[in-house]
């Protein structure tokens, strides 16, 4: 019986080092840089903590508030562009539901406001507003030339209640149709809860100054904005993330059943539906994908998301809405998705974009990016707006007596955060190194290129074969870089689309992402 016993023990011996996950067919990762948002490439870590890296603000924040007598007192819902056909920044904003305004930028940090006169009706003098909405008139007071004037628009803009997104897309053969946005159709005249009058409206311009609104909503699954359009390549489809409400997960009932307040939580949650044309949406009220979790506050809930292709990836930027009894925050996290339908978010739910801090301009909200990152040089610009004011809420903040004035602008305003290329996660490592090992991967490169900083660390990358036994290693220190290409790793040539592995040592640094190039 030993010697049967020894004699299994050495067949097993024998066998590939396979480990749970590692089992499965090797990952196909091509070219693209593989993030650690979640364990897609990650065979298992020793002594590593996965952490999101806070997006950094401008110093030059608030680029613009409100200069103008004719300016609304704050903006909202950001659309920023850079036109490579123009070379200049484009930006619309929400004006609160007074109606769209327009900037350009040559930097994307001065802002400029060109002048039109394109509502002489109302504008006493020019201005940047390319889009009049009928919460403009007070109906009660209008004189009867501007009733008139609301009577004779299209219905696209008699329910415009608020921005939620300009596109300008290149795909489509029809120039009238260059630029697309969407916004918050309200019929305010329903008599209904202001749930049951929404939906989602478009409108389309050849130059994003004019534009010709669909006289009617296109879907009503979303009940409110901000809500997110943006194209997914690969399945050539338009895709919108709107809310919903009313949805409170089992296990958050079941976590929070004791708290009186959880009756008070609204249940804003995440919705899904695709178009192949911009204004037939399906299905009609949309598929529930993301919600407050019983991880959460009693009162948390999820105001939106924008969804953002990223190498390979789906990057989720989860608008949090922490309406708690001591304080109320908007917050935003981050989620990943392998498929664009199936979301979760991060295990680290630190803020990637916080709220300002005591006494700065966007302490009370922040508003996320309605349009994507955009890239200059290594790093990614997101285009957000924040306000000094709290977001609405059951609970009383006031001083008691009161002891502030009212609080002055800007009730909303653009600010600029920014991260470098791929550093939205990092696996972090201490004086004790941590380890990273890879499941088997198949490549079509030739070098090994990361993104890491260990200028004050050092990083030591072993290139294992498909069972984890080293082949070739070698170790970098000094080095904080968005691209940092290690050539001594000869033999990462030679298993170009066959399956291997690789390590990575960490101390006192940060990885963030590899590629194969």
């Amino acid at each position: 019986m030993k010697s049967l016993i020894l004699l299994i023990l050495s067949l097993l011996s024998s066998l590939p080092l396979l480990h749970g996950a590692d089992a499965q067919e090797p990952r196909r990762i091509g070219k693209a840089h593989q993030l650690f948002l979640d364990d897609h490439i990650v065979a298992n870590t020793e002594h590593l903590t996965r952490r999101v890296q806070q997006a950094r603000k401008h110093e030059a924040n608030p680029l613009f508030v409100k200069e103008h007598d004719w300016e609304p007192e704050g903006y909202v819902a950001p659309s920023v562009i850079y036109d490579d056909d123009e070379k200049i920044f484009k930006a619309w904003l929400d004006g609160y539901g007074i109606g769209v305004f327009y900037f350009t930028s040559k930097d994307g940090i001065h802002w400029e406001r060109p002048l039109m006169r394109l509502f002489p009706e109302f504008d006493k003098e020019p201005t940047n507003r390319v889009i009049l909405t009928a919460a403009e008139i007070d109906t009660k007071i209008a004189p009867p030339e501007k009733l008139d004037y609301l009577r004779s628009r299209e219905a696209g803009w008699r329910f415009f209640g608020h921005a939620s997104g300009v596109i300008k897309d290149q795909r489509d053969p029809d120039p009238q149709r260059r630029y697309k946005m969407a916004y918050l159709w309200i019929d305010r005249a329903s008599g209904k809860p202001t749930w049951h009058c929404t939906g989602m409206g478009v409108a389309f311009s050849p130059d994003g100054i004019h534009w010709t609104p669909i006289n009617e909503p296109v879907t009503r699954a979303t009940v409110d904005m901000p809500f997110h359009i943006n194209y997914d390549e690969q399945r050539q489809r338009w895709v919108l993330y709107g809310r919903t409400i009313g949805v409170i997960a089992p296990e958050k009932k079941a976590a929070h059943a004791a708290d009186p307040n959880l009756q008070y939580n609204l249940g804003r949650a995440v919705i899904r539906c695709e178009s192949e044309d911009f204004i037939h949406w399906t299905p009609e009220k949309g598929d529930l994908v993301l919600a407050s979790d019983a991880q959460d506050s009693t009162m948390t809930e999820i105001y939106d998301m924008r969804r953002v292709a990223y190498e390979g990836v789906n990057i989720g930027f989860v608008h949090m809405y922490h309406n708690d009894p001591s304080v109320v925050t908007l917050p935003i996290q981050l989620g990943i998705s392998r498929d664009n339908k199936t979301w979760q978010r991060l295990s680290d739910r630190s803020p990637f974009l916080a709220m300002g801090g005591l006494g700065e301009w966007d302490r009370g909200v922040i508003s996320p990016p309605v349009a994507d990152p955009i890239v200059v040089g290594d790093e990614l610009r997101f285009y957000y707006t924040g306000r000094n004011q709290i977001h609405g809420t059951r609970w009383k903040f006031d001083d008691e007596p009161k002891l502030l004035p009212p609080m002055p602008s800007p009730r909303g305003a653009l600010g600029l955060a920014t991260i470098k290329r791929d550093r939205f996660v990092a696996m972090e490592a201490s004086f004790k190194p941590g380890i990273l090992r890879t499941k088997p991967f198949i490549h079509d490169g030739v070098t090994l290129h990361v993104n890491a900083a260990i200028k004050f660390g050092a990083l030591t990358v072993s290139l294992l074969d498909e069972n984890g036994v080293s082949q070739q290693k070698t170790t970098i220190s000094g080095r904080d870089e968005t691209d940092l290409a290690i050539p001594e790793l000869t033999k990462i040539a030679g298993h170009k689309g066959q399956p291997m592995r690789l390590e990575f040592a960490v101390q006192n640094g940060r990885l963030f992402s590899f590629w194969i190039q």
